[in-house]
């Protein structure tokens, strides 16, 4: 086990249990033990294992990142450490692995137990205004670079498309006090933004506007659109629908830019990415991670041109641009 000595650390700790979870999903569809048999695509191996096949592929991608199984095309292997230790065989650790699964209920009820019983305090934050602020945590650092590196025109207009806290606008804002920027996001998440803003005391230099991106239309027109970490959450063609609608919320020559987890072209790498496009099947219908070619095509789809995919960080964040 290796220390904590840094906030990768610590967020790669905290991650761990979707590595966990990931694994123990793999071991209970038996996919090791289908390899076993010889290379399969996903479709041939959901056939085979009662599964659904842009899930289980998503899935296998994350195996693949992770250096159990191995992808050539469309196609998966194991490789030696599972073929030895996850399939079935004389050597398997399936049971002993499946076990700490069987484990998980007694370790979601830890905090009962450390409180001796004791009634927790009551809970005055709840799912959302932790996630939105979780994404202010995320964003702090990244949106200075970003608004470094994409400026704005003094007067322009400026949407940050589901913008939850705020972070990139204010930035933006403060950067560039000319431009009128406006936060697009859903009453349930606008009312975490304004703590947020007042707290900041920017609660001056953006405007809310609240809707259902899904549903309604975007206001504008607008010379610029952001939309950071949301057509993850998406299908394809829910993406394409909603580019088609940013296109049309954008004056002439407008021009998007979207922020991603991006995955390589093979969808196995990085790991980050593999593993937040597991995460996304988890708690969404249709969404996963990207890939930038992907993306591209998707903005191509909704009647972008000048379509520029950017160079992802090292954690696999990138940014794919086009233009009215």
């Amino acid at each position: 086990m290796i220390p904590v000595k840094s906030v990768d650390d610590l967020m790669e700790m905290a991650h761990g249990y979707q590595r966990s979870m990931a694994l123990f999903v793999a071991l209970k569809l038996d996919v090791f033990s289908a390899l076993g048999d010889g290379p399969a695509d996903a479709r041939a191996l959901a056939r085979r294992l009662s599964a659904d096949p842009r899930r289980l592929s998503i899935l296998l991608n994350a195996m693949a990142a992770m250096g159990l199984i191995a992808k050539t095309g469309e196609t998966y292997r194991n490789l030696p450490i599972a073929k030895d230790f996850l399939s079935a065989g004389t050597r398997s650790k399936r049971s002993i692995l499946l076990h700490h699964l069987d484990c998980w209920e007694e370790w979601s009820g830890l905090e009962r137990k450390v409180r001796g019983g004791r009634k927790a305090r009551p809970d005055r934050g709840g799912y959302q205004e932790n996630f939105i602020r979780g994404m202010e945590d995320n964003a702090r650092e990244r949106a200075v670079l970003v608004a470094g590196q994409i400026p704005l025109r003094a007067g322009e207009r400026v949407l940050d498309l589901g913008g939850g806290p705020g972070t990139y606008a204010v930035e933006w804002a403060k950067r560039y006090p000319g431009a009128e920027v406006t936060v697009f996001d859903t009453r349930e998440t606008l009312r975490v933004t304004r703590k947020i803003l007042r707290e900041k005391g920017a609660t001056r230099m953006v405007r809310l506007l609240e809707g259902d991106f899904t549903e309604e239309a975007l206001g504008g027109p607008y010379d610029f659109i952001w939309i950071s970490q949301i057509l993850h959450a998406y299908s394809e063609k829910e993406c394409i629908a909603l580019l088609r609608k940013a296109r049309r919320a954008l004056a002439p020559g407008g021009r998007v830019s979207i922020q991603e987890f991006l995955l390589e072209e093979s969808g196995d790498a990085p790991p980050g990415p593999a593993f937040f496009s597991v995460h996304m099947a988890a708690v969404t219908e249709g969404g996963r991670a990207y890939t930038a070619g992907e993306v591209a095509a998707m903005l191509r789809a909704a009647g972008f041109r000048k379509v520029l995919p950017g160079r992802p960080d090292s954690r696999g964040v990138g940014i794919v641009s086009g233009q009215t």
